[in-house]
């Protein structure tokens, strides 16, 4: 696949032939317009493209703040029901064979778990059935908040301080 579009492959043919007749020119004259020429097309292009590479090197950054901004407005919504639950139920309980219980222990495995925010473990009932059992580590979850705190706007700031403050008064008793 050809990385250029239909207009770059002409104008590239065109920048050959122009360099070319430059050349010819240069040489039958003894001077060196095509080569100054040249010169300050392509100091041209190298500054639109470093243009070009700071500003996506400016959205990458943009990219990755958003990335952790949703990252920490997930960790808190599970925060805040893992916390509901654990507050009605006195333990975080699923039973793989009911589904929704199923969604939720997938999605707080793949945010939590795996990113060190929950432990789980798997336990058998009576009837040979397994159930998993959730303990979210409060600390670490209300650590990666206050992080996302210092980096939020101010609004989502506002938000997450109050999911730090729902971790604080439920779980770790701090005011």
């Amino acid at each position: 696949m050809n990385p250029f579009s239909l207009v770059d492959q002409v104008q590239l043919v065109l920048l050959r032939r122009l360099s070319a007749v430059l050349a010819l020119v240069d040489g039958m004259l003894s001077v060196d317009w095509g080569e100054r020429l040249l010169d300050r097309l392509a100091q041209r292009w190298q500054g639109q493209i470093a243009k070009v590479d700071a500003a996506l090197a400016q959205l990458e950054v943009e990219r990755h703040h958003l990335h952790l901004q949703a990252e920490a407005m997930a960790i808190q919504t599970a925060a805040i029901h893992l916390g509901a639950r654990m507050l009605a139920r006195k333990e975080l309980l699923f039973d793989p064979a009911d589904p929704q219980d199923e969604r939720i222990l997938d999605a707080s495995i793949e945010l939590l778990v795996k990113d060190k925010l929950a432990a789980i473990e798997t336990g058998e009932t009576a009837t040979g059935q397994y159930v998993y059992h959730l303990e979210p580590e409060w600390a670490a979850i209300r650590s990666r908040l206050v992080d996302a705190t210092d980096r939020a706007t101010p609004e989502l700031a506002a938000w997450l301080q109050e999911g730090i403050q729902f971790i604080d008064e439920s779980f770790l008793h701090e005011t």
